[in-house]
């Protein structure tokens, strides 16, 4: 009773465990297949983000930095410009997951406090809006810029002449998308800058730069596992109680899922049929349902055409609430809060990405 009580409460988990349940069983069971189809490596160092995030924001870190630049009276609107742009350049180095996972749950603690409850669902969805677009710059900004990257053999200049023209026009029009935030004055909380524990602090930050070593691949997926887990257990392991595990249950089954669709025969030749002089567009669509990095491993093999891919993958970030699984890391924080408004931020969140994804179209063809 129990376990249907907490799907029917979870409706994203229960559809991600049916999905991964129904296309499993349409191909023949193979424990190794659905093994390697999960992307451990990810799920730990989100776990490791969640469980760093979550110690940092407790000291009271993020509340400090964003205080040296506000003082006790700004406007929403200013504020909610901060919040955007900190996910849209921050994810440029550090990924659009590790970005919403900071700021977001920053940005709701923030707008609640100063009771500007009406601000949570655009700021949430620009944030993960820009989160998306900001990390299609840089080759680490997400997982599929770094498999392109790589499997193409891209030099950094080449990369970066694909990525600059549609990242510009996103931080445009983003940037203008703010002038419908209410503009009215706010006044924060106190300010506790001297009440700051650096001595907690340090240690949580070193462990965080290892996390971004490990983005980077410079530091091995099981050392960096090695040195979390035993130094936040000295910190303070109720950290560990922080840690979202819903979401990352919530991942494994869409990992488990778009595995086993890949398997089906179908949709190992059809995508080959369809891709050649098609790559943008057919990348862009099956982004919609697969999200965008099952879908740039599945098509990539089939294609020598890195530009359509890499545009294709990452514009086809908007859209849908999987189209980018970083959507879904503020969509659980967003219905995480006290008084959450789900098909209003699921409609606020599609006609955004619409907009965003209709202009950019217009800007790929007219190029093209």
């Amino acid at each position: 009773m129990y376990f249907i009580h907490y799907l029917r409460h979870n409706p994203d988990l229960t559809v991600a465990m049916l999905f991964a349940i129904i296309v499993s069983s349409l191909v023949p069971f193979s424990s190794a297949a659905i093994l390697a189809s999960i992307n451990v490596p990810l799920l730990g160092l989100l776990f490791c983000l969640m469980t760093i995030v979550a110690g940092l924001r407790q000291s009271g870190l993020f509340t400090y930095a964003y205080r040296l630049i506000f003082n006790e009276h700004t406007s929403s609107r200013m504020l909610g410009r901060f919040f955007i742009f900190s996910c849209f350049f921050s994810s440029m180095l550090i990924t659009n997951d590790v970005s919403l996972i900071i700021f977001v749950p920053l940005a709701i603690m923030i707008l609640t406090d100063v009771r500007a409850i009406r601000l949570l669902i655009p700021v949430v969805t620009w944030q993960t809006i820009a989160a998306n677009m900001g990390s299609m710059l840089t080759p680490i900004g997400n997982p599929q810029n770094l498999f392109i990257y790589s499997y193409y053999n891209l030099s950094l200049r080449d990369f970066l002449s694909i990525t600059f023209p549609i990242v510009l026009i996103s931080g445009i029009v983003i940037y203008l998308a703010t002038f419908l935030l209410p503009d009215k004055e706010v006044i924060l909380p106190p300010n506790e800058q001297d009440k700051l524990k650096w001595g907690a602090v340090a240690p949580l930050l070193v462990l965080f730069i290892l996390c971004l070593m490990n983005v980077l691949r410079i530091l091995p997926f099981s050392w960096l596992m090695l040195v979390v887990i035993p130094v936040v257990t000295l910190l303070n392991p109720r950290l560990f109680r922080e840690v979202d595990y819903k979401l990352l249950l919530l991942f494994t089954f869409l990992f488990i899922g778009v595995g086993s669709l890949a398997r089906i025969p179908l949709f190992q030749s059809w995508p080959a049929q369809l891709l050649a002089g098609n790559e943008f567009m057919v990348s862009l669509v099956l982004s919609q349902i697969l999200s965008n990095v099952p879908t740039t491993v599945m098509l990539a093999q089939y294609t020598t055409a890195s530009a359509p891919l890499l545009l294709g993958v990452n514009i086809g970030g908007l859209g849908t609430i999987i189209a980018s699984m970083a959507s879904v890391i503020s969509f659980k924080a967003y219905i995480g809060t006290r008084f959450p408004f789900t098909r209003g931020y699921l409609f606020n969140f599609t006609i955004a990405n619409l907009t965003l994804l209709l202009i950019l179209l217009l800007y790929y063809y007219l190029v093209s």
